[in-house]
């Protein structure tokens, strides 16, 4: 594994390793010389079989490293969308080396397609929630009768936050809670705040800043909200779904693979108040359906994103690099 550290890396190891593979992690803080350096010494007197980048500059670092030696190289994409064509050509560059590229969905499938990358070659592994720690059953904060709609990640502009403050002047009996942060001298805090007092719903926007028990804050949900206006991964969602919470999400990136609208939650068109508030008004009268949909997608979280499932999927595109990589070894590709 070659990344940088991350709650996501740690899980995946773990779990692959519990499928039995040996797994050593190089992480970095940034890509140079000195990382291919310290790569190719690591890999001198025991070579690994399969090198797993996580970035597009890990995995010319690894294509570097190995150099022409029979080692499987996997690639998972970042969820980000460059259109620097300097980056474009060192993405082009670095899909020509590996032997596998690992999307996360249907979007980085046709985005990655439309580098040039043989369909053949990709293999859809999503990233994972830990199911056991986000789980319905627990410990919950303590809230008002008032029906709780939840934001959560970086106090950014591309998450459009204001959005879900912009529909609670319709809901007279319902507060937006966001966790995430910088809130402290965050141009983007102080807009959300400008915003609320605009609406006159500054009593009901609550900024907690970033949060130690998520879990739990998850479970004090009613609904949970993600309106992000360009593609992501789609985190937050399943955190809320193994949480047995429903979810309204923009249909944007990896939130429309993991969200099934009308099965564990809404998809609403991205940037579009009037539909978001149409589907809070309709999650909010129906107590039978916000639980309906809650566990939907608490069994979708633990059956398609579990760490468990995830690391067999990752396992399997293994062995298929493995054998692009040697096939003079007339191994039988999985």
């Amino acid at each position: 594994m070659v990344g940088q550290p991350s709650r996501p890396l740690g899980a995946l190891t773990e779990a692959l390793a519990a499928l039995g593979h040996e797994v050593v992690v190089h992480a970095h803080d940034e890509v140079d010389g000195d990382l291919v350096d310290r790569l190719r010494a690591a890999w001198r007197n025991e070579p690994p079989e399969v090198v797993h980048a996580h970035s597009w500059l890990s995995g010319m670092a690894t294509a570097l490293a190995v150099g022409d030696r029979p080692i499987a190289k996997v690639l998972s994409v970042p969820t980000t969308t460059n259109v620097d064509p300097d980056v474009q050509r060192l993405e082009r560059l670095v899909w020509r080396r590996v032997h596998r590229v690992l999307a996360a969905g249907s979007t980085q499938v046709r985005r990655i397609a439309a580098l040039g990358v043989p369909r053949s070659q990709i293999t859809v592994v999503p990233h994972g929630v830990d199911h056991q720690l986000f789980a319905p059953c627990g410990a919950r904060p303590r809230k008002g009768a008032r029906y709780r709609l939840l934001g959560v990640g970086d106090v950014v502009t591309h998450h459009r936050f204001d959005l879900p403050i912009s529909v609670l002047a319709a809901f007279g009996d319902t507060e937006f809670v966001l966790a995430g942060g910088p809130i402290e001298d965050n141009p983007e805090a102080d807009r959300l705040i400008r915003c609320a007092r605009h609406y006159g719903v500054e009593d009901r926007m609550h900024l907690l800043g970033p949060v130690d028990d998520m879990p739990a804050l998850y479970r004090s949900a009613d609904i949970v909200v993600c309106t992000p206006a360009r593609s992501t991964f789609g985190t937050i969602a399943l955190e809320a779904m193994a949480s047995g919470v429903p979810v309204i999400a923009a249909a944007v990136g990896g939130l429309s693979d993991t969200v099934v609208n009308e099965v564990t939650g809404l998809l609403v068109p991205p940037l579009r108040p009037a539909e978001l508030a149409r589907a809070v008004r309709h999650l909010l009268v129906d107590s039978a359906l916000r639980e309906a949909f809650g566990a939907a997608g608490r069994d979708r979280a633990c059956a398609r994103y579990s760490w468990e499932r995830v690391a067999a999927d990752t396992s399997r595109a293994y062995a298929r690099a493995a054998c692009g990589a040697a096939p003079a070894l007339q191994r039988s590709c999985p």
